[in-house]
Order: structure tokens, then C-alpha cells, then sequence
């Protein structure tokens, strides 16, 4: 009993004191799942019915696309509607387009316009749903309490990344991609349950205006934020050169390393493993007053990890630096994320969130050439050019920004 109240005790875990926070975590759990075992399974049958690191990247562009367009809609809402019923309603449509594709997939009649096609609705669901998801995170806990609540969301997001990953290639294996998209509906319908046991948190009152109005006001926001566009330039180098690598790890697991579907997942879960410890690190960091300097440091990590992941010469030293890979990618999606709401007035925070995701929107702009890229030169070499682009970026941010480098 008394390690049990040691560790909850613990600030690493503070956040989890809220029992609103508590539900809410419980259904990212269970959301963060579904990501990351729909994922490999897109993954997986992409490769296998094209053979193209180019198509990976084009049909994973179709979700960012949508979420692209629908992002700057999904702000205003996330700003003017209760978000719960958001999440709810997104959440649901979710669960309906992995049933489409989970039937067909078990029927046989996948093909990969069908994947485009999902992806697409599902990058306009996430478009609405995540600054919902996000600024809800905000209301449930106060303002020293973010950082904490963020990082443990993350860790979240590592565990599912460990476990999500690696069942889903298992159950590639044994029983087909189809029943890795009947799994992810179920984990959606527990994260709609989640959502039931979080009290309405209201919508905050106040002029009304058209959606196009709200929007011109959230960008006129940002734009007279010097630091707020600072951390969402860094939020875009992350997705143009960090989060590509992703897409073309089963590219890498089957033509560099030699690996099936099992090994795939493996490979993803190694890098959740680098997410999870990370998240954990950040967590118990509490209220830290160099986020900035985080931000710069897990950047410069990222990039790092990528070139070393690009020179492994043997699949045990791959899973080692994949690790590394999962440590700073998290770590700089935590610190960013922490700062951008941080330095944001809350009645903008749906709409700068919104932009945030939109950066998201924008990752074909990393995968598509990337793809083209590594079908005309190899993986590694792509890796090698994102890694030496991160490490330069963020070089030069740690030596030329003062502002961000000091942001607490």
C-alpha cells in the first residue's frame, strides 16, 4: 500500500489525480490504439498489393489532404460547439469507416483506391477531431498541470504504440489484415464510452460570428504571435522530415531487413518503446522551465536517430537506433505541443490547435517525395537527407533563437 501511494503520489502522475483526466485517458488509450494498428495494417496492404514505397506515400496523402482542408472548419467548431459531443460524433463516424474497410478486407475485394478512399473520410473526421480532443485535454486540467497531462497522453501513445504495433502484425500473420480492423472498431467503441463518463465542460460565450469570420480572426491571432508561428515552423519540419519515416517502414522492414508483417510490427514497437520512455521522462519533469530547450535537444535527436537508423548495419543495431527514432520524435510532439497551448489565449485555443493539425495536413509535402525518393535511391539514403535537414534546422534554431530557446 504504501509503494502504491509512493508511486501515484509521484509527479509524474499528476494529472491522473483528475478523474475527468483519468476518463479522458483511459479513451486516448483506446484512440491512440486504433492509430497505430491502422497504421501497419494500411501499411502492410498497401506494400503488398503495389510492391511501391511511392504509393505508401500517396495514399497516406489522401488523409492529410482532407485534414489539411478541414482543419481551419474543425477550429471554429472546436471553439463554438461543446467538444464532447465533437468527439462523440467524429469518433462514431470513425468506427463506421473501419467497418467498410474491415469487410472488405475480409471478403477479399481491397484494393487500394478503397484505403484512399478511407483515408480521406478519416482525415476529415481527425480534421474536427483532434483540437477538440486537444482543447478538451486543456479544460480538464489547469495550466501548470499541461505539460504532465500532455506527457502522459504521450506515454499512453507509446504503450499503444508497443502493443498496437505488435499485434497488429501478429494478427496480419495469423488471421488476416481484416481482423486488425475489427479490432481497432471495438477499441473506438470503448473510446466512445470513455467519452460518456466526462462531464460537459460548456462553451464559452461570445460574439457571434460566421465560421469564415472566426477563422480570419484565429489566423490574424497567430500571425501577431511571433512565438506561436515559431512553434508551428517546427511543428511543419517535423512533419516534412521527421514523421515520413514512418510511413516507409515497411518498405524498410521487407527490402532492407528482410522482415514479414511480425517483424514490421516489431519494428513499430521498438520505436513505441522510444515514445513511451520519453513520455515518461518528459512527465516527470513537472512544471520544467526549459521546454524550449527540450523542443531544440529532442529535434536534434530525431534527426540523429534517423542518419544512424539509415547507416545500421545489422537488424539488432536497426531496433536500437528505431528506439532512439521513437525518443526524440515523441518528445519534440510533447514539448511543442505543450508550448503551443501554453502561449495561446484559451478563447483561440480550438482555432490555433486547428492549426496545428493543419501542419499534419501538410505531411504529403514529406511522404509523397520521400516515397518517389526511396524507390529511386533507398530508404537509407532518404532517411540520411531528413536526418541532416532536421539536425540543420534545429541547429539553427538552438543557435539563432533566443525566444524559443528560453520559452519556459
Amino acid at each position: 500500500m504504501a509503494v502504491r501511494r509512493a508511486v501515484w503520489g509521484h509527479a509524474a502522475f499528476k494529472a491522473l489525480h483528475s478523474r475527468d483526466y483519468r476518463w479522458f485517458w483511459l479513451g486516448r488509450l483506446a484512440s491512440s490504439a486504433t492509430f497505430q494498428m491502422a497504421g501497419i495494417a494500411q501499411g502492410w496492404l498497401v506494400y503488398q498489393l503495389t510492391g511501391s514505397g511511392f504509393a505508401l506515400g500517396w495514399v497516406g496523402a489522401f488523409g492529410s489532404v482532407a485534414t489539411l482542408v478541414a482543419s481551419p472548419y474543425g477550429g471554429v467548431i472546436s471553439d463554438r460547439v461543446e467538444r464532447r459531443h465533437v468527439l462523440l460524433l467524429t469518433r462514431l463516424g470513425m468506427t463506421l469507416n473501419i467497418l467498410a474497410i474491415a469487410a472488405l478486407a475480409i471478403t477479399g475485394r481491397i484494393q487500394v483506391w478503397h484505403l484512399a478512399a478511407s483515408g480521406l473520410l478519416g482525415g476529415a473526421l481527425n480534421a474536427f477531431m483532434m483540437p477538440a480532443q486537444n482543447a478538451l485535454m486543456a479544460d480538464l486540467v489547469d495550466r501548470p498541470t499541461l505539460l504532465n497531462a500532455v506527457s502522459l497522453t504521450a506515454v499512453g501513445m507509446g504503450l499503444m504504440g508497443i502493443v498496437g504495433s505488435s499485434t497488429a502484425g501478429f494478427l496480419i500473420d495469423w488471421m488476416g489484415a481484416g481482423s486488425v480492423y475489427i479490432v481497432i472498431a471495438l477499441l473506438y467503441v470503448v473510446a466512445i464510452y470513455t467519452l460518456l463518463k466526462i462531464p460537459l465542460q460548456g462553451v464559452s460565450a461570445g460574439e457571434s460570428r460566421s465560421i469564415w469570420k472566426e477563422m480570419l480572426l484565429g489566423i490574424g491571432y497567430i500571425k501577431d504571435e511571433p512565438v506561436l508561428l515559431a512553434l508551428l515552423g517546427l511543428a511543419l519540419t517535423r512533419v516534412m522530415f521527421a514523421m515520413p519515416h514512418s510511413t516507409l517502414l515497411p518498405k524498410y522492414a521487407e527490402d532492407v531487413l528482410g522482415l514479414g508483417a511480425s517483424g514490421l510490427g516489431a519494428l513499430a514497437s521498438a520505436s513505441g518503446v522510444g515514445a513511451l520512455v520519453s513520455a515518461l521522462a518528459v512527465a516527470s519533469l513537472g512544471d520544467c522551465r526549459w521546454k524550449g530547450k527540450l523542443l531544440i535537444a529532442s529535434g536534434l535527436a530525431m534527426g540523429l536517430g534517423l542518419i544512424g537508423l539509415a547507416l545500421a548495419p545489422v537488424t539488432s543495431v536497426a531496433f536500437v537506433l528505431i528506439t532512439l527514432v521513437g525518443v526524440g520524435n515523441n518528445a519534440m510532439m510533447v514539448a511543442n505541443q505543450t508550448l503551443v497551448q501554453t502561449n495561446c489565449d484559451d478563447v483561440y485555443r480550438g482555432r490555433v490547435m486547428s492549426t496545428y493539425m493543419m501542419m499534419w495536413g501538410l505531411t504529403p509535402l514529406g511522404t509523397i517525395p520521400a516515397g518517389a525518393l526511396a524507390d529511386a535511391f533507398g530508404v537509407q539514403t532518404v532517411w540520411i537527407g531528413q536526418g541532416l535537414l532536421l539536425v540543420l534546422i534545429f541547429g539553427l534554431v538552438a543557435v539563432r533563437s533566443v525566444r524559443v530557446r528560453r520559452l519556459e
